[in-house]
């Protein structure tokens, strides 16, 4: 028992051992950097992952629209008949017999908001539908969607023209 007490006496260290060290400084904060997956995806693959240019300014959407159906048509031979719809008005078109989407799907004129809609729908003066569906087509601007559609609801005839992207308005 005694060779015990001995090994405690030899492991304890006196006080003013234990006053002399410096006291451990406290943990640092620990930092976060903030990193952009895009630019960390280039870095590694240089060519493979650049970053699409930032779509153009949502309120200057309407003005490509129009800048861009007025270099087809002519300023003035052209006028819009719809463009975004809420929920519920793509649902009160569908009851009354439109060839809107299906029950429960989103339509294009419902994406976006009422200076952004995905979808346009125009009618041209002076030439029928399928003239100008043909002419849009030919114009090459990007277009996703360019469709003659028959009457429907309140609206008559028309070209129904869907963005081929949230950044394109006809655009080049």
């Amino acid at each position: 028992m005694g060779w015990v007490l001995a090994l405690g006496l030899m492991a304890a260290e006196p006080a003013a051992a234990r006053a002399r060290k410096p006291a451990a400084p406290p943990p640092a904060e620990p930092t976060l950097q903030v990193v952009s997956a895009d630019d960390e995806a280039e870095k590694a693959n240089p060519g493979l992952y650049r970053r699409k240019p930032a779509p153009p300014p949502k309120a200057a959407q309407h003005e490509q629209f129009r800048a861009a159906l007025d270099d087809v048509f002519g300023e003035g031979r052209w006028r819009q008949t719809s463009g975004y719809r809420t929920v519920a008005q793509e649902n009160a078109l569908r009851r009354a017999g439109a060839g809107t989407v299906k029950p429960g799907r989103l339509s294009r004129h419902s994406i976006g908001g009422r200076e952004t809609p995905g979808a346009y729908d125009v009618v041209v003066s002076g030439m029928s539908l399928t003239q100008a569906a043909a002419k849009l087509k030919a114009a090459d601007q990007g277009w996703g969607k360019v469709a003659a559609e028959g009457a429907h609801g309140r609206e008559g005839a028309h070209l129904h023209l869907e963005l081929a992207s949230e950044g394109a308005a006809g655009g080049r």
